[in-house]
């Protein structure tokens, strides 16, 4: 019998043609000294997508390719994937490289070595960073205000790339948390702290998207974001 995988990866797509098929190749390599899965789920994206990764998850058992059925929306669709995912850690991550994957086995190793519960990729420690300066600037602004205004704990709240073992995360209230957009996250790591979770966090640099559009807009999200945060910090109770 085939041992069950130690690594799931899970990544939404919308419309990832010709970032996706790259992206898994990468992950193939960079976790091949392991027994992992890649978990790849479409929400109904329209540019070839779908074709493509059901040809990559027939050549291949270590992919799974599912398309998420409704209600649609990005923390729907990772909610989706969590729910199908075997392995012992956890590695959610986008399909855009943004997300660098080439420090997936810094994050899965530091959970491990230093038996933490979650470990989020960081773009404001030492060593991380975006190309886009006036985005790192604002965003980087927007974390130290979500830090000392909402008590968040991470110096990357809305990061979205992060290793968290799944016996921990299997406790938490994945229907409330995987709700909207990237909230998701700051409900994560806000819920990792109430929870008094060891968590840890290593450097993740930003690259341009070379390919497709960026979906977010960055006002849009502050608001959005904004409103989270002060359910989180205030109305948790009733909230989560």
């Amino acid at each position: 019998m085939p041992c069950l995988p130690i690594i799931s990866v899970i990544i939404p797509t919308y419309n990832e043609k010709r970032n996706i098929g790259r992206l898994v190749d990468v992950l193939n390599k960079e976790l091949a000294a392991t027994s992992f899965e890649i978990i790849v789920i479409d929400d109904n994206s329209v540019d070839g997508t779908i074709e493509l990764m059901e040809r990559k998850s027939v050549l291949n058992d270590r992919i799974k390719f599912l398309q998420n059925p409704p209600p649609k929306g990005l923390s729907r669709s990772i909610l989706f994937g969590l729910k199908q995912a075997k392995g012992q850690v956890i590695v959610g991550m986008d399909a855009d490289f943004n997300h660098d994957p080439k420090i997936i086995n810094q994050l899965i190793n530091r959970l491990k070595s230093e038996k933490l519960d979650l470990v989020i990729a960081s773009r404001f420690i030492k060593g991380g960073g975006m190309d886009d300066k006036l985005r790192f600037f604002l965003t980087k602004l927007f974390n130290l205000f979500l830090r000392f205004c909402f008590a968040f704990p991470s110096t990357d709240n809305a990061s979205g790339y992060y290793a968290i073992r799944s016996s921990v995360l299997r406790k938490m209230p994945l229907n409330e948390i995987f709700v909207g957009y990237g909230e998701y996250h700051l409900r994560l790591v806000y819920l990792a702290k109430k929870m008094n979770l060891k968590f840890g966090e290593w450097p993740v640099f930003y690259r341009k998207r070379k390919y497709g559009k960026s979906k977010p807009k960055l006002l849009q999200m502050c608001f959005s974001y904004l409103k989270v945060a002060f359910q989180l910090r205030f109305c948790h109770k009733n909230y989560l």
